[in-house]
């Protein structure tokens, strides 16, 4: 599998020769092993994805087994949701990203985004505090999905075709 960045011979780029370059540590930093990289942002969003399964099921029950704590965990569920949204973006849409360059697999990339949209419509109450459990929890396994065929993809080292 070819590096996701070319190697750049940083003392030719910058006039200076030897391992004392200035630049040379960031282009080093830059040229991680793609597969590995990918891996972590994959399983990284898939553990994401079901802490949020686990929050978006488990709250419902807790409201009905400890009315006590119904207030604060409503108080706080709004935040929560943000929170959760909030990393699951940039984490999800990197590992993504860099799926689709090396496998590039509409397939996928579609679940992803799906989720993700479902995510925010759900977080953001667009259809009504109602809907919220139902469009989050279609989110999030959408998500969990699209990066455990990422995961598959990127380990299958035949050409990867769209499947409809």
């Amino acid at each position: 599998m070819a590096p996701l960045y070319p190697k750049i011979d940083s003392g030719r780029l910058h006039g200076c020769t030897g391992a004392a370059s200035v630049v040379a540590p960031f282009l080093r930093a830059h040229a991680l092993e793609p597969s590995n990289d990918q891996t972590r942002l994959d399983r990284a969003a898939i553990w994401l994805s079901g802490l949020c399964l686990i929050h978006c099921l488990a709250v419902p029950v807790a409201f009905v087994l400890t009315p006590s704590l119904s207030a604060w965990l409503d108080a706080t569920e709004t935040q929560t949701h943000w929170l959760l949204f909030g990393l699951a973006v940039p984490i999800s849409g990197i590992a993504l990203f860099r799926g689709y360059v090396r496998h590039p697999n509409r397939l996928t990339v579609s679940l992803g985004v799906i989720g993700l949209t479902l995510m925010l419509l759900g977080v953001a109450h667009v259809f009504g505090e109602d809907l919220e459990i139902i469009l989050t929890t279609a989110g999030v396994v959408s998500v969990m999905v699209a990066h455990i065929r990422n995961l598959h993809l990127g380990h299958d080292h035949r050409p990867a075709t769209d499947e409809h």
